[in-house]
């Protein structure tokens, strides 16, 4: 009998790996390219991405009932608030449909991967004692009320962290909240718009993988259990992980993460030296 792909214990390592790690500032893929360098469990190396995107599609799930009022309210029809969107969704959507390779291969090596680490580490902190020093306080006005307040040069800046957020190592949701609170954003409208501008990219991905055929070949070579707990693991686990953000992000505390991104750092340093 041939050994299972993933373990139902191992899915669900991961499904908690993802839900904990996308949305804490510490790059959930560079958690997830350490747990396949590391051998959690027999996963063919061209299902890992694949299976990587369906744990983001179950944490898109999470955005969506976390920020559901956000979402409704962004609907609404807001041209200038579209119009940031789209600055903020176009740079990292192209340099991800560019740069698929460099991507790969980065996250194939312990030193680049340490190298992104250390990059989060310092984008969190600096970020944070900027924001400090402007006394960027939140505002008594609902998260929802205020996205009409950001503006295209904010925009900018959550779209040109976002692009580097592609590599493992660096934080998607820790680079576009620092790109908005270094745009000027209040902290709890930065965490909002941070996600609200990850939901296509992370919506796409799924997509395009659905329409290449991963998703087929990984449910026969996994199984319908594994998957489903890696599923409900990433989703359940992605909505606490939401909300511990929040807190973080509106108590000043990202350089907590700064310090942790720095230890996951040395681990892969150490790790690209012993071999």
């Amino acid at each position: 009998m041939s050994t299972p792909a993933l373990t139902v214990w191992e899915a669900f390592a991961y499904g908690i790996i993802q839900g904990v790690t996308e949305f804490l500032p510490v790059s959930s893929s560079g958690h997830l390219r350490l747990a396949h360098q590391f051998g959690l469990g027999a996963l063919p190396q061209e299902l890992e991405l694949p299976f990587d995107v369906l744990l983001h599609a179950a944490t898109l799930i999470a955005i969506g009932v976390a920020f559901r009022r956000e979402i409704a309210a962004a609907l609404a029809w807001r041209p200038t608030f579209f119009a940031c969107v789209f600055i903020s969704i176009v740079p990292a959507g192209l340099a991800g449909l560019l740069g698929k390779k460099a991507v790969q291969a980065v996250g194939e090596s312990w030193w680049l991967l340490g190298v992104c680490y250390v990059f989060t580490a310092v984008l969190l902190t600096v970020s944070e004692r900027i924001s400090a020093r402007r006394a960027l306080a939140d505002s008594d006005r609902p998260v929802h009320e205020m996205l009409g307040d950001v503006t295209p040069k904010q925009a900018l800046w959550v779209g040109l962290l976002q692009v580097l957020a592609l590599l493992p190592g660096v934080s998607r949701s820790g680079s576009t909240i620092a790109g908005g609170l270094l745009g000027g954003l209040r902290p709890s409208l930065a965490v909002s718009y941070s996600f609200l501008v990850g939901l296509p990219l992370i919506a796409a991905a799924a997509a395009k993988d659905t329409l290449d055929g991963g998703f087929g070949r990984l449910l026969t070579e996994v199984g319908v259990l594994p998957i489903s707990v890696a599923f409900v693991a990433a989703l359940v686990s992605g909505l606490g992980s939401i909300a511990a953000l929040k807190l973080v992000v509106g108590k000043r505390r990202l350089v907590w993460f700064g310090g942790y991104c720095a230890l996951v750092a040395g681990v892969c340093f150490w790790m690209g030296f012993s071999q």
